[in-house]
């Protein structure tokens, strides 16, 4: 999982698959690190006799795998059932366990798209956009989604508007924001259609918007400050002169600092991907 887990107990021969995140688990206290980090992806499909019986059979927990199927008769709701794993395993703290259960229990009185929205808003809340990305336009293509409400499915092309943005694919970002005004009619999802339109440079296409939806006068203005207050931040300012004066001296010291830079953006751009 990328980081060092203490296992005080035994571990499995034979891992179990997550099919939602493609990782293998070789032990209970990994598998509460998962729970733990993971927590947005886990729905009732995790309340599985497969999971029971590695319990049981790889780890050679018959109690706890006893105690699962007794909660799997009872058709116990889902932070029960994870509940009783991290109670059994001591491994998160109390505090971190109240965390998972309470985020879960949340879950519980929503509709089934609403479930899905909050896991791809946390998704984004972890930097993991892509996956966010999958996960929006799961639910957009979802039937069901056309039975949910207008301004409900504004809101979720809005979120994957933001996905796009951040990573600086704004016609795609564009595109959902238009489609978020559309629906949810928020001053925020115009703004940030405007935005994205100021960040493509493209002057005709933000004209073209500032006229379809009769935006005022005041609204443009103060999309048009922000982004070029944010094109003009230091920082900002700074690495492009740097940019500019390693170009324009064109020499082989010069190249490979700007693509050190370069690396480095990608990098920045790959974590943010998951890839």
């Amino acid at each position: 999982m990328g980081e060092l887990i203490l296992c005080e107990r035994s571990l499995a021969a034979n891992p179990i698959y997550i099919d939602e995140s493609g990782v293998n688990i070789y032990s209970l206290e990994e598998l509460n690190y998962y729970i733990y980090h993971n927590v947005y992806l886990l729905n009732n499909d995790f309340i599985s006799g497969d999971l029971c019986l590695w319990i049981g059979h790889e780890l050679g927990l018959k109690d706890l795998e006893e105690q699962l199927r007794k909660c799997m008769e009872q058709f116990a709701p889902l932070h029960t059932f994870v509940g009783i794993i991290l109670q059994y395993t001591g491994y998160l703290t109390k505090s971190e366990m109240m965390q998972v259960v309470e985020t879960l229990t949340s879950f519980e009185n929503k509709s089934p798209i609403e479930c899905q929205k909050m896991r791809a808003d946390r998704l984004v809340q972890k930097d993991r956009i892509v996956d966010a990305i999958y996960e929006y336009e799961y639910i957009l293509d979802d039937e069901d989604a056309k039975k949910i409400s207008t301004s409900f499915l504004g809101d979720i092309w809005h979120n994957l508007g933001v996905c796009y943005a951040r990573l600086f694919f704004f016609d795609e970002a564009c595109a959902c924001f238009n489609e978020a005004y559309r629906r949810n009619s928020k001053t925020q999802s115009m703004k940030m259609m405007l935005a994205c339109m100021r960040c493509k440079r493209d002057e005709e296409g933000f004209n073209q918007l500032v006229e379809k939806y009769f935006i005022a006068d005041d609204i443009v203005d103060a999309v048009k400050e922000e982004v070029t207050a944010l094109s003009q931040q230091n920082e900002i300012v700074c690495f492009d002169e740097q940019i500019d004066s390693l170009l324009a001296r064109d020499g082989d010291a010069e190249r490979s600092q700007v693509a050190v830079i370069i690396s480095d953006w990608k990098a920045k751009y790959n974590k943010l991907c998951k890839i």
